[in-house]
């Protein structure tokens, strides 16, 4: 799965340094988390994720690299989440913000979405602070289903009937 600027590969054992990089930097995680992930939450995170990609190798956790020189740039998912349900994801780090990189990813996975049989429903959440990633949803046809919570902290959820 490629883009115009961005390559998403799915991660392997080898790629924690880079997670490991961008999870830990807190001004990154501010929205995701509220806070840095340490080393060995870190490291919990990408063996489940990694669990996840050896079960579902048409989708799952993706290390997005620039197509241009092959920089580490982020995180992105297209996880299930339910029977015909799954998650679009991503988080990048902060040299890419405000350059529109996060709409090429939304779009591209939001296309693979529509492309794997099994999924009929994407969903995804946000903080509900987070106005750009409002935007980037509703450009990729997202409509607002609920606010609630998502591991302890407000979120607002975006549904997509593919």
């Amino acid at each position: 799965m490629n883009s115009k600027r961005m390559l998403f590969r799915q991660y392997s054992e080898g790629d924690f340094d880079d997670y490991l990089k961008l999870v830990s930097n807190a001004e990154v995680m501010k929205m995701i988390t509220g806070y840095a992930l340490s080393k060995e939450e870190a490291k919990d995170r990408f063996d489940k994720m990694l669990k996840i990609n050896l079960e579902s190798p048409e989708i799952g956790h993706f290390k997005v690299i620039c197509a241009k020189d092959e920089a580490f740039m982020g995180h992105s998912k297209l996880v299930l989440t339910a029977e015909g349900e799954a998650e679009i994801g991503y988080v990048l780090m902060p040299q890419y913000w405000g350059k529109g990189f996060g709409n090429e990813i939304a779009e591209t996975l939001t296309n693979r979405g529509r492309e794997v049989e099994k999924i009929s429903t994407l969903i995804a959440i946000i903080d509900p602070v987070n106005i750009a990633s409002q935007k980037i949803l509703s450009n990729q046809g997202f409509q607002f289903d609920y606010n609630g919570e998502y591991f302890g902290l407000p979120a607002t959820y975006f549904k997509l009937k593919l």
